[in-house]
């Protein structure tokens, strides 16, 4: 008898220990969590005290903090520039009055009803490959990659006179700054 008191003593004995175990990994698991939480609230801290900085010292920063405002400052013009060049792919136009977004073809807006003016004008370039609109510096097309072929500063300058440029394929008269003709696809000398 005393031999099963034995056994149930260590088997008691054990449970217990695998007990205290799992409280254990549940507390350290807890107070991780809680690490984590006390991790995220300081990086959103940094994160807030560079965006005040930015927003108040950014026209005059300390010298240390110059590139880093910089850099700021030209990742914001890229980003409004490719949110521009999205638009123009999507044939998208901004209401001046609400801030909407219409058809650039829509004489009015579609949810306030103002008249609406196109954001940016029209680009005559477009991309021989997915037919993107292209801005006059771009060098590869930002919607399939293809390389922008530049018409030559002469027939830039005859392109620019309305009607001095026609396709000489297809006789097609030819908008300023095309590459290709729109109509048959040869390419403009």
């Amino acid at each position: 008898m005393a031999f099963f008191e034995e056994i149930g003593k260590k088997i008691s004995k054990s449970g217990q220990e695998a007990a205290q175990k799992a409280k254990n990994m549940a507390e350290t698991v807890r107070l991780n969590g809680l690490i984590s939480d006390e991790e995220k609230r300081i990086k959103s801290a940094y994160t807030q005290i560079g965006k005040l900085y930015y927003e108040t010292f950014g026209d005059n920063p300390e010298p240390c903090f110059g590139q880093l405002i910089t850099d700021i400052g030209d990742a914001e013009k890229n980003i409004k520039k490719h949110t521009e060049q999205i638009r123009r792919v999507k044939g998208i136009a901004v209401c001046d009055n609400c801030g909407g977004e219409t058809s650039n073809t829509a004489p009015f807006c579609s949810a306030c009803g103002s008249p609406v003016t196109q954001a940016t004008p029209p680009s005559s370039n477009v991309c021989i490959n997915c037919s993107a609109v292209l801005t006059e510096d771009q060098i590869f097309c930002t919607g399939c990659g293809t390389k922008v072929e530049k018409l030559p500063v002469q027939a830039q300058e005859d392109a620019a006179q309305p009607g001095l440029l026609s396709c000489a394929n297809c006789q097609q008269e030819l908008t300023a700054g095309v590459a290709f003709c729109l109509n048959c696809g040869t390419k403009v000398n």
